[in-house]
C-alpha cells in the first residue's frame, strides 16, 4: 500500500501485519492505519480479498458486525473509565472543601 505521505508498506490481511514504522514499534489494537485501511477497501468491494475475490454479502456483514462489537466494547471501556475520573474528581473537590472549612 502506497501512504499519503508516498511511502510504500506491505500489507498482510491474512496475518494482519504491516511494514510501516508504527505497526513495528506501536502494534496499535486493531492494526495500523495502512492495514485498517485495506481491510476497509476490501470490504467495500473495491479491491479483492487476498484469494482474489471480491469478498461476498455475508463478508462485509461479518466484518461490519465484528466492526460494531468493537465499538460497543470501546464505548463500554470508555464509560468506565469517564466514571472512574468522575469519582476522582468528586474526592478532591471534597478534600479540597474540607481544607477550604477548616
Amino acid at each position: 500500500m502506497k501512504s499519503e505521505s508516498g511511502n510504500i508498506y506491505e500489507v498482510d490481511v491474512a496475518s494482519e501485519t504491516c511494514t510501516c514504522p508504527d505497526f513495528s514499534k506501536r502494534n496499535p489494537s486493531g492494526g495500523c492505519k495502512h492495514l485498517r485501511r485495506t481491510d476497509l477497501e476490501i470490504r467495500s468491494g473495491n479491491v479483492p480479498r487476498p484469494d482474489g475475490r471480491l469478498p461476498e454479502t455475508t463478508d462485509v456483514v461479518e466484518q461490519l458486525a465484528t466492526e460494531i462489537r468493537e465499538l460497543d466494547q470501546e464505548i463500554e471501556e470508555r464509560e468506565n473509565r469517564r466514571q472512574e475520573l468522575e469519582a476522582t474528581v468528586a474526592v478532591i473537590e471534597e478534600v479540597s472543601l474540607s481544607r477550604l472549612e477548616n
